[in-house]
């Protein structure tokens, strides 16, 4: 063949491989791609970041944190091995590594004979080093305090702040659910901070404008007494412990055993400077200008639920036990602390699904948004519903501004878990159904985004992990083939940024439609520690230079550690950076 001819095939295949880019699906929720939770040996060979089912994690991911040095932080528990868990599924009843004596509870999938509650040992996961014993490090009881149940807030580049949680199993210890501990990400210690003024299993924090964090709800897990007044304590001013706010005081929206309205509450920061956040169905503000007053603004409606009706959800790569009808719940009240809340863009509050406390109740598929534009009338508006009910659920906000919902279950019963995994658009108001996931991830369980756009997945009652695939991160080739999509990248950007302009460099600045803004995750318990997205304004420059604008309220972004990302026409997004804005 002359050289002549081969030119003219080539340019054949050229102009076939241009008709097709004009079609690519990645990020078109309305694609064949459902996404995956596999490794993919058809698309690639193996590398970091592809599948983490057969991790034997040294403790369960009921709490899930992204550090600042791109590592994965996972505590919650007691180490059990993947060949022990499933020697628990065949036999119900096993001795463990360490001597304690485990016993399945029939079918409802919960441990006897070992106190599982024990926040005690803290795991960290290098991304980059793959999934192999060597990538983890196991902190044995670093400290004395339990933290399990507790509330976690990365606060810059090397402190992660981890408050309240359980009484310590060891009898002969003290009990520390009103202690705080920081890890310092850098020196990979563990030091006790500064006591909280009660105890607070279960609490919330927020993080305020001036650098302060208000810490809100939770009990004490002996006595049952709720937390019923909000304290404060100055970042900067560590030492000076913690302030009781006793203009926050309520019973109703802290309080309440009946409507579990001390569970984590969920809180934000409106960009007034006043703490919003709703408490079981509840809305409130706290005003800031008056000691933090807290008073009750509105309510998410409360609804009876019931069955619509049932389909046949099958998966067959799970134990065949799971193999069961699941009751798909089209009513019910999205309220508890059972719900999942994000906030999208600047005051938006979006809530997902959540439980009325009750036999009588089901689960919700409800999406509503709340707007605290104005803090002392939020506007409530119902969005369209879920596919599915998710009670227990994991709401993951994407660098796209989507949302990945997770897990949970659609009815009383651990027989009906949800391992459908879903994109919801708040702005559309739309849901695409995606791959099924391998294992059910109900109550502690955690839904984490990783920078490089996938989403970890772990926890519940399984001590495994699975990571998802999104769709954006796939395309067609010319022959019809699954392969990667090409993901624009940002080539320089500092760790530390100041708010205003920021310039950075990408590689190509031509198709980039969108520069986003995500809070680093902090999740358990069916919620992220205040989880926040932002879309930023930008100018493209000259040499693929992007002009970005960092809100100079800091109200609106507060300090902290957040990633960045940029995302092409074709809704793929970049490698995400990992940056504090001071």
């Amino acid at each position: 063949m002359s050289t002549s001819e081969l030119l003219k095939k080539v340019r054949k295949i050229e102009i076939k491989t241009k008709g097709l880019s004009n079609h690519i699906f990645s990020g078109e929720y309305h694609t064949a791609f459902k996404g995956k939770g596999m490794a993919f040996s058809e698309v690639r060979g193996y590398q970091p970041g592809d599948d983490v089912r057969s991790i034997d994690w040294n403790v369960t991911a009921i709490h899930s944190i992204l550090l600042p040095d791109y590592s994965v932080m996972t505590f919650g528990t007691f180490g059990i091995t993947e060949k022990e868990n499933k020697d628990l599924r065949e036999n119900k009843k096993i001795t463990i590594s360490d001597g304690s004596k485990l016993e399945r509870d029939g079918g409802s999938h919960q441990w006897t004979g070992h106190d599982v509650n024990s926040g005690i040992d803290f795991d960290i996961w290098n991304i980059n080093q793959g999934h192999s014993g060597d990538a983890h490090q196991l902190f044995k009881k670093p400290v004395v305090m339990d933290a399990f149940c507790s509330v976690v807030r990365v606060l810059d580049l090397d402190r992660v702040f981890i408050l309240g949680g359980n009484k310590n199993i060891d009898a002969k210890q003290p009990d520390t659910q009103n202690a705080t501990m920081i890890y310092n990400v850098k020196k990979k210690t563990f030091e006790i901070s500064k006591n909280l003024n009660f105890k607070r299993w279960y609490g919330s924090i927020v993080r305020t404008g001036d650098d302060k964090l208000v810490m809100m709800g939770g009990e004490d897990v002996v006595t049952e007494e709720k937390s019923t007044v909000p304290e404060i304590i100055d970042l900067n001013k560590i030492d000076d412990g913690w302030k009781v706010l006793n203009k926050a005081n309520s019973n109703d929206l802290f309080g309440d055993k009946d409507a579990d309205e001390w569970n984590y509450p969920r809180a934000f920061l409106a960009s007034d400077g006043n703490i919003v956040g709703i408490s079981y169905n509840k809305i409130w503000v706290m005003d800031k200008s008056d000691g933090y007053r807290v008073k009750k603004t509105g309510e998410i409606p409360l609804v009876k639920g019931g069955i619509s009706k049932i389909i046949e959800h099958k998966n067959p790569n799970i134990n065949q036990e799971h193999d069961q009808k699941l009751k798909l719940l089209t009513i019910g009240s999205a309220v508890g602390s059972t719900n999942s809340a994000v906030m999208i863009e600047k005051d938006k509050v979006i809530v997902f699904g959540g439980k009325q406390i009750g036999a009588e109740y089901s689960p919700s598929n409800k999406v509503f948004s709340i707007d605290f534009s104005d803090s002392n009338y939020p506007k409530i508006e119902e969005l369209e519903s879920m596919p599915y009910a998710r009670s227990n659920g994991n709401a993951t906000i994407l660098p796209t501004g989507q949302i990945f919902l997770n897990g949970g279950h659609a009815f009383n019963d651990l027989e009906f878990s949800n391992f459908t995994p879903e994109i919801y658009d708040p702005k559309n108001q739309t849901s695409v159904e995606l791959s099924n996931s391998y294992f059910r991830r109900n109550y502690h369980s955690t839904s984490l985004l990783l920078p490089d756009g996938t989403i970890l997945t772990a926890g519940g009652d399984v001590w495994n992990a699975e990571i998802f695939y999104p769709p954006y991160l796939f395309t067609k080739d010319w022959n019809n083939k699954t392969i990667l999509a090409k993901r624009p990248e940002i080539l320089n950007l500092d760790k530390n940024i100041n708010r205003g302009k920021l310039i950075i460099k990408t590689s190509s600045s031509e198709n980039i439609n969108k520069v986003t803004l995500i809070s680093t995750g902090s999740t358990t318990h069916a919620q992220g520690s205040e989880s926040k997205f932002r879309t930023l304004q930008f100018f493209k420059l000259k040499n693929n230079q992007l002009s970005i604008e960092i809100p100079e309220n800091s109200n609106e972004i507060q300090n902290g550690t957040y990633m960045l990302f940029v995302v092409n026409n074709s809704g793929v997004p970049s490698q995400g950076k990992i940056v504090n804005i001071n």
